[in-house]
Formats: C-alpha cells, sequence, structure tokens
C-alpha cells in the first residue's frame, strides 16, 4: 500500500482505504478500482491524495470486479441513507455504466455471476442482481444507449425504501402478518421519497421505486395502475425483481430452479407481467442447450434433446437414467411442454 496524489493517481489503481470528504461522508469506498470519472470526482471534493494498492490493475473491465463494486455501491449508498444521510448516487451510475457498457457488446456476460448470494445480504445482491436483468432487457427492446444506463440506475435503486422498514420486518424467518404486509409495502412510497431527491436522478428514475410493484392487471401497489399507465421502467423492472426475486435463497424460503421461476412469469404474462418483455427476458435467460444433463422432479436423469420454439423452459428431453429405481434400459423422450407434470430442477452439466 502507498500513498499517491491526486496528480499521481492513474486509471487501474486500486483504493487501499475508504475515501472520505471533508464532512466524513463516504466517496469512494477502498477495493475500488480508479477511472478517469473517479479522478475528476476526488478532485472536485479537493481530495489531494490517496491510498492505493502497489499493482496497477491491467485489464481491470471484468465482470466479477464490476459485479463486487456494485454491490459494494449499492451497499453504502443504501447504508447511509439508513443512517439520514444525504447521498450521492455518483459512484452507482459510473459502476452501472460499466454493466451496461459490457452488456451492449455481450447481453449474456453476467449471467453466470448472478445468483450468487447470501442471505444476510440479499437486498444488496438483489438490487445489483435485478440491474443486471434489466440492462439486458433494455439492450433486448433496443433502447439506445442511454435509455439502458437510466433503466439500469432505476433499477439498482428500486428497494431503497426497505432502509426504512424495521428489520424485525424486513429479514422475518416466516411469512409477514396482513399489518406486517402493509408496513412492508410502504417501501416503494419511502424510495420514491429518497431517490427522488438524489442529486442528477430524473422522475423516470425516481417513479421506479415507487412503481415497481403495480400490475398490468390492477392487482399491485400502492397506486393500483393498470395496463399502460405503469411506465416502461417499471414494467420491466417487476419481472426482473420477480425473477430474481423467485430464484433466490430467502431468510423464510428456498429458491425455486429458473423453470419453475419462468412458468410463475409466463402464466401471468398478459394479466400481471408485459407479455413481450416475459418472453424476451426468458428467452435470454433460461436455457437448456441441446446436450445438458438436466434433473427432473420424478429423479429421471436426461439429456436435453430439442429446444422447444414456443417454450424454451421446458425442452424436449430424453431420459437416460433414474437416480433410484431399475436402470433405463431403452432411453424415451418427454416433450416437457406437454408433460406438465415433470419438470426440471437441476442441471448436472453443460
Amino acid at each position: 500500500m502507498r500513498k499517491v496524489t491526486i496528480d499521481e493517481l492513474q486509471e487501474g489503481m486500486k483504493l487501499a482505504r475508504d475515501v472520505f470528504t471533508e464532512n466524513g461522508k463516504l466517496l469512494l469506498p477502498e477495493g475500488f478500482i480508479i477511472k478517469p470519472s473517479f479522478i475528476e470526482k476526488l478532485k472536485e471534493y479537493n481530495i489531494d491524495s490517496v491510498y492505493v494498492e502497489d499493482e496497477i490493475t491491467k485489464n481491470y473491465v471484468k465482470e466479477e470486479i464490476i459485479y463486487h463494486e456494485t454491490f459494494i455501491a449499492i451497499q453504502d449508498l443504501m447504508v447511509s441513507a439508513k443512517t439520514g444521510e444525504i447521498v450521492d448516487p455518483f459512484v452507482a451510475r459510473e459502476i452501472v455504466n460499466d454493466i451496461v457498457a459490457e452488456i451492449i457488446q455481450e447481453e449474456d456476460v453476467f449471467l453466470k455471476i448472478v445468483g450468487f448470494r447470501d442471505v444476510d445480504n440479499y437486498t444488496y445482491f438483489h438490487s445489483v442482481d435485478v440491474s443486471i436483468f434489466s440492462a439486458i432487457i433494455g439492450k433486448l427492446l433496443g433502447f439506445e444507449r442511454k435509455k439502458i444506463e437510466d433503466l439500469a440506475l432505476a433499477a439498482l435503486l428500486h428497494d431503497f425504501g426497505k432502509m426504512k422498514i424495521p428489520p424485525e420486518i424486513l429479514n422475518k424467518p416466516a411469512k409477514l402478518t396482513d399489518e406486517e404486509f402493509e408496513e412492508m409495502k410502504k417501501h416503494t412510497i419511502y424510495g420514491y421519497q429518497m431517490v427522488k431527491n438524489m442529486e442528477g436522478i430524473s422522475e423516470e428514475i425516481a417513479e421506479v421505486a415507487l412503481l415497481h410493484h403495480e400490475r398490468l392487471d390492477g392487482s399491485g401497489y400502492p397506486l393500483k395502475l393498470k395496463g399502460d399507465k405503469i411506465p416502461i421502467f417499471a414494467r420491466i423492472i417487476a419481472i426482473a425483481d420477480v425473477y430474481d426475486a423467485l430464484t433466490a435463497d430467502r431468510v423464510y424460503k428456498k429458491k425455486v430452479v429458473p423453470t419453475k421461476a419462468a412458468d410463475y412469469l409466463l402464466k401471468y404474462a398478459g394479466v400481471q407481467f408485459d407479455k413481450e418483455i416475459v418472453q424476451k427476458f426468458l428467452k435470454m435467460v433460461v436455457k437448456y442447450p441441446v446436450g445438458c444433463f438436466v434433473v427432473l422432479n420424478t429423479g429421471e436423469i436426461a439429456i436435453v434433446y430439442e429446444e422447444n420454439p414456443f417454450n424454451k423452459t421446458r425442452p424436449i428431453v430424453k431420459v437416460v437414467a433414474r437416480k433410484e429405481g431399475p436402470p433405463v434400459l431403452t432411453p424415451y423422450y418427454i416433450d416437457l411442454a406437454q408433460d406438465q407434470k415433470r419438470e426440471i430442477i437441476d442441471v448436472i452439466n453443460y
């Protein structure tokens, strides 16, 4: 570790200590890789020197680093907001822009990372994953880059209001009572109030915190909006939010496999969720490549034989073995789109 002046600071250097402003506000966290925009921000706050690691990180635009930095950025923002501080979303926006830059080049670049999280930090990891999923959807819908960046930032901040929910409700390891659920629903209102007051945040971004639980049929909250009255950003993030929540371990439930989450979204596509967005999203994130081995809920082990063009989550499979019982002497085929009693519960390998 060494101390360098701002004039000596170079792109690719890694911060060895947190950087604070004169009034004690965290500006850049330890572990962040320096970018040109960060140097300008440090100068803006009259920071004259920082501590960095001894070696410069080369080729630092790697998805693992970006994912980690995004997690740190949203964690710092939320913790600061919880203590009543005025937060600056600058770092979050910069990191989200890195996510978007990578997704524009290759939309599935982050898919092997999302979903690996610990229960205690669920809210932070969930925010990062929803941001990634939303950026992917934005690209699939043909949004221009600036719009995808705004969408990804809105998704990162969508659950900000949960910092105002009592911990005993937010982290309750059981189903909420009706009264507790009514309190939980207030996170949408709290979030909107907090996000709209952040520097440089547009109404389009802020309203996502308020509206991401609205549903097309009017069954959502807090305003019970219907159809096209729900802004496109909120419709996108609603889908990413539900998919990630279903496929994550929570304090009160175990995760479900991607196909089960996909089945849920498809069941309510056109009813609660935008059908076009659901179809585009699932085609990208839920894949069972031909040749991969899967385990069915019946204990059968199968090879994916052919994709189903109408439902990517339920391919045609060839059963070749069983986890228990007699061996399969003659392999047989099952079209999972036709056999709704069987479902994929695990993937053995790709």
